[in-house]
């Protein structure tokens, strides 16, 4: 799985690759004025799998975003002439199209442990704006909305129904030559995520999502449909009359999709799952990814506060005449949503302007998705997971923001690090509890620590920002040839969650000294004749005598 290449704007990246979209949204990449006079905070996990159709995007590596071009098809001259295209393909389910990568199933575990598999009702929309057949040149599978519609029969949402959106999309780079078409070029994989989602439908004046001509400041699209309910409440995805909204898990149940790609993923995985099973097997030159995982809750944030009020910590970093992705408050001041929920100037700047609000969450809301991450970060990970046939881990957090990348390995400590951060109240005023999950492959774990294959033990501590230590369950085992560690019920703001393996040294027995051989001497029997007078007898023995009276003769 190979990095996906950031454009001329990072905004650009972080809304495709699965950061926070909003309908709402006036600017891209905008500077904020220091005389603004309001500003807050737009923080999601919204996870927009229906934030943009399968599209070709070209750029020609120009700074201004407005260049960055939508081609009508593979071939339009527009991708042809350029040098890098970006390739957003959200997969079929494999009932619709099992070429290539597809959804192969969808299911729930109820709470007594019985398993209950999903029927795949449609896709969603029905028919999408930009649907195509398969490019088999590409690897490509065909295109049919943005994912599909699942009953789960008996598992009733908290909207009354049994019906899930489940979607994955896949977005990467192609590098190309100038007047190379597209179709010939290789598709490799760059972000991959998933996600399920409970769903009920609402109707109203819907239609499928357009595309957008090119990625500029106003967002330019054609014939912009609406994507949120009169009661403004944000649609998952909408279909022609249809607005499917989201809504709560049922308690209590575990759920779990499958995946069939057509090449093979390594790297991490990060999730806004808890306690997940992993499971991946070869089919073919690709692979069977399968996760199965309780959802969390989340706390999320939308908020603005006058001006005087920004802490002067933020405001050396907000208006340092840098872009941000920026949308109008209804107070007229401007809302930033950064530059996604892992990248560490959004935890700095959330941490700073928490306590301006209370340390509490606007929403909080539930959620079943994950993603693939970059192993750059840190030298000792990236070394041990560099195979490319081969899934290092996956790291799982209901942390509003999060460490970029799999966790840091500490060589002074001998620990793997992993920083979160997160309103330290539910909406509701309830205390928010916090939740991790480390999968590790237990090969890249061994590789990391330089272990052998005997057992791993673990130690999880949850420090907070002052030093504190905080006691959290933990739950730490291997299974299959994953090694897994869980942390739950510390709290909030800012702690950082430290996982730290050992293993037993194995003492060889001391080797016992080196025995000395003993050795009996056998002497020969001897006889001799002993006389006394006339009379002669024999007497014989190792060392005979006479008897008394005789002399030996």
């Amino acid at each position: 799985m190979k990095s996906v290449r950031k454009s001329g704007s990072s905004l650009i990246a972080a809304l495709l690759l699965g950061s926070v979209i909003s309908a709402t949204v006036a600017e891209a990449g905008a500077k904020i004025p220091s005389t603004v006079p309001y500003f807050g905070l737009y923080l999601t996990e919204s996870f927009d799998l229906n934030g943009e159709p399968d599209n070709f995007y070209a750029d020609p590596n120009n700074p201004d975003s407005t260049k960055i071009l939508r081609c009508s098809s593979v071939d339009d001259e527009i991708c042809t002439n350029a040098t890098s295209v970006m390739v957003i393909h959200n997969l079929p389910t494999c009932v619709i199209d099992s070429s290539f990568d597809c959804i192969k199933s969808v299911w729930a575990i109820d709470p007594s442990g019985k398993k209950i598999e999903g029927q795949f009702l449609n896709s969603l929309p029905v028919k999408g704006t930009t649907d195509r057949p398969a490019i088999p040149s590409m690897l490509l599978s065909a295109t049919n909305g943005f994912g599909g519609l699942w009953k789960i029969p008996g598992v009733v949402n908290s909207g009354g129904t049994e019906n899930y959106f489940v979607s994955t999309r896949i977005s990467s780079w192609n590098e190309k030559a100038v007047g190379q078409k597209l179709s010939t070029t290789q598709y490799y994989y760059g972000q991959v995520s998933s996600g399920i989602i409970p769903v009920k439908p609402v109707s109203g004046n819907y239609s499928p999502v357009n595309s957008r001509i090119s990625w500029g400041r106003d967002m330019t699209t054609t014939n912009t449909p609406p994507t949120y309910t009169p009661q403004k409440e944000r649609c998952t995805v909408v279909d022609t009359g249809v607005c499917q909204l989201p809504q709560d898990f049922p308690d209590g149940y575990r759920f779990g999709m499958s995946v069939q790609l057509a090449q093979k993923v390594s790297g991490w995985f990060h999730g806004r799952i808890a306690l997940p099973l992993i499971s991946v097997s070869p089919d073919g030159k690709g692979q069977i990814v399968s996760i199965e995982a309780e959802p969390v809750k989340i706390s999320t944030l939308d908020f603005t506060i006058p001006n005087a009020q920004i802490p002067e910590s933020v405001r050396k970093v907000i208006f340092n005449g840098s872009d941000w992705g920026v949308m109008g408050a209804d107070n007229g001041g401007e809302q930033t949503m950064l530059n996604g929920l892992s990248d560490p100037l959004t935890m700095q700047i959330m941490n700073d302007m928490l306590p301006t609000i209370g340390d509490k969450a606007t929403k909080t809301s539930q959620y079943w998705s994950y993603s693939a991450l970059n192993t750059w970060q840190n030298p000792e990970i990236q070394k041990c997971t560099k195979s490319k046939d081969e899934l290092g881990g996956v790291v799982t957090t209901n942390a509003l923001t999060y460490s970029a990348g799999p966790p840091i390995y500490n060589k002074s400590t001998g620990s793997l690090e992993y920083k979160v951060a997160s309103p330290h109240f539910e909406a509701s005023g309830a205390v928010a509890l916090g939740s991790y999950d480390l999968v590790i492959n237990s090969t890249v774990a061994r590789c990391i620590y330089e272990f052998s294959s005997a057992p791993i033990q673990a130690e999880i501590s949850v420090t907070t920002s002052d030093g504190e230590k905080k006691v959290a369950t933990t739950v730490v085992n291997e299974k299959n040839g994953w090694l897994y560690l869980s942390a739950k019920g510390f709290t909030f703001s800012s702690p950082t969650i430290n996982v730290k393996l050992s293993q037993e040294k194995v003492v060889a027995p001391t080797p016992s000294a080196t025995p000395v051989a003993t050795v009996t001497v056998v002497k020969k029997s001897v006889t001799i004749t002993c006389v006394k007078g006339k009379t002669t007898k024999k007497v014989s023995g190792t060392s005979p005598k006479c008897p008394a009276g005789y002399k030996k003769k």
